[in-house]
């Protein structure tokens, strides 16, 4: 996933009156006894039919996604609430034709190449050893020439088509080792998805695409490539042209409670345009209108902001631009994040984000508060009859990341994505070993059955219990921070990385 060009369209959040002295002030018990079952599944069927009458999917521009943002609106109380939508402007490429022609014979399986080169060629192929990881791996006479490399290295995609453009490649076909390419829900093949062009030091990639594994065998066998040989004989097209489209964030802030000491609640909205993501967010954001619900029935002593991100499929978007736009002012008003992404995994763990090595915490504050956050949901699972739960190191893959490059303390809780569950795991949650936590991660089939509501019931209580803690209390909590301690606004381009076979990361 890739972040896109975003364009500033944001309005300040009005500050209203707090509820009566009357209402009783939420604490981390309170919340927990409105979240069911029977309430959950509601929603599960409601966020299913969205995305059901729109081809199946909630991706970002689409109607599917549009329909999600009034039905959030549509479920969240405005006597409660200030609510806004906050506008960015997202460059999207629309892809014009993308074809492989052997022989002067149209191929089926090819994909588009995300950020490739813009164009059609037609040239010689020659076949790269291994998986061009090394330019040792290139034929002598790439120049000129459309280069076949196959996929499944330890090098990124964008490494081997980097340096077959440094080589003088005409053009770069992936050779997909999947006995078939995989299709979304409108017929489409997976687009094979690269980092931009600039993060290898080049201007721009050759024409590249991905081929299906037995269209390529074929053109290796019949033409002896790897003896050497090639022929004029194969054209590629990846064309494609900038379309520039609308993203929204809804932001609901408590009308009352402290709106200098904030607590953000986020979850993402937008589902990939392979499916309707119930669990990948769909989860997330009905746990968020669930507790909403619940805490309108309370008093709160902090501010607590319900921050329902769009774009996160895309590379973080919504977060990262509301992130990088908030003034110094503003980010020193923020206490926390608390992000919620998939709580309802079918062979889930339960696993709270905590300090480690991959992420760089830029401020002491960020960590100290960070791991204080966690502390709070090692007890919720504690104290809801010792059920076990792992730490999982903050990686950069959701929306807490620009929190966290902003100084502001973040953790949550998730029950686990693309990855496959170990022997240790099962033996603690139950489920499968050797098998992912979410089969259907970033697929059509991550509809209303892939959903595991044991723990979709659990996941919804810890927000429920984070926001209740918090939204009382933050006593003993490292805010507000040093005037050092919150960084200023920069743009970071964040890479979420997939192992899943159905979308190829690279």
């Amino acid at each position: 996933m890739r972040v896109s060009t975003l364009t500033l369209t944001t309005t300040l959040l009005a500050v209203a009156s707090a509820l009566p002295a009357s209402v009783e002030l939420v604490d981390s018990t309170k919340l927990q006894p409105f979240i069911t079952k029977e309430k959950l599944e509601a929603k599960v069927q409601e966020l299913y039919a969205i995305a059901k009458r729109n081809n199946g999917t909630r991706d970002l521009g689409s109607s599917g996604a549009a329909d999600t943002l009034d039905w959030i609106e549509n479920n969240l109380p405005k006597d409660y609430y200030n609510i806004e939508r906050q506008s960015f402007d997202v460059e999207r490429l629309v892809y014009d034709e993308v074809s492989i022609t052997v022989d002067g014979v149209s191929q089926e399986e090819v994909a588009k190449m995300f950020y490739n080169g813009n164009g059609k060629v037609s040239a010689p192929v020659v076949l790269a050893k291994n998986h061009g990881c090394n330019a040792t791996d290139f034929p002598s006479d790439t120049a000129g020439k459309i280069t076949i490399v196959r996929r499944g290295g330890e090098c990124r995609f964008g490494e081997s088509m980097s340096r077959a453009g440094k080589l003088g490649a005409a053009g770069f076909i992936l050779w997909d080792n999947m006995p078939t390419l995989q299709k979304d829900t409108e017929g489409e093949y997976h687009t094979g998805w690269v980092a931009p062009a600039s993060d290898y030091n080049i201007t721009e990639y050759p024409v590249s695409v991905l081929v299906g594994h037995s269209v390529v065998q074929a053109m290796v066998d019949n033409y002896q490539l790897e003896k050497g040989a090639s022929r004029v004989n194969v054209t590629i097209a990846c064309r494609w042209h900038n379309e520039v489209q609308k993203g929204y964030n809804i932001i609901a802030t408590t009308k009352g409670g402290d709106q200098n000491a904030i607590i953000t609640v986020g979850a993402h909205t937008d589902s990939v345009e392979a499916g309707p993501g119930i669990n990948d967010n769909g989860s997330g954001t009905i746990a968020q209108i669930e507790v909403a619900n619940a805490l309108s029935k309370f008093s709160v002593k902090n501010a607590v902001r319900f921050c329902f991100w769009s774009g996160e499929e895309l590379g973080l978007l919504g977060s990262q631009h509301y992130t990088a736009h908030l003034s110094d002012a503003e980010a020193a008003k923020i206490v926390m994040n608390l992000d919620f992404d998939m709580l309802a995994s079918p062979n889930y763990i339960y696993s709270v984000y905590a300090s480690g090595s991959n992420f760089k915490f830029k401020t002491p504050q960020s960590r100290a508060g960070s791991d204080m956050i966690a502390g709070v949901f090692k007890d919720f699972f504690k104290e809801s009859g010792d059920i076990p739960n792992l730490p999982t190191e903050f990686d950069g893959r959701s929306d807490y990341a620009g929190f966290l490059d902003r100084g502001i303390p973040a953790s949550g809780v998730y029950t686990g994505a693309e990855k496959i569950k170990t022997e240790e795991e099962a033996r603690l949650f139950g489920g499968e070993a050797g098998k992912p936590y979410d089969p259907c991660y970033h697929q059509a089939c991550d509809d209303d059955t892939n959903i595991n509501y044991e723990a979709f019931v659990v996941g919804v209580k810890s927000v429920a219990f984070s926001v209740g803690k918090f939204g009382g209390s933050t006593e003993g909590f490292p805010f507000p921070r040093p005037t050092n301690a919150t960084l200023p606004a920069t743009r970071r381009l964040s890479k979420r990385e997939s192992s899943a076979p159905l979308i190829l990361v690279d």
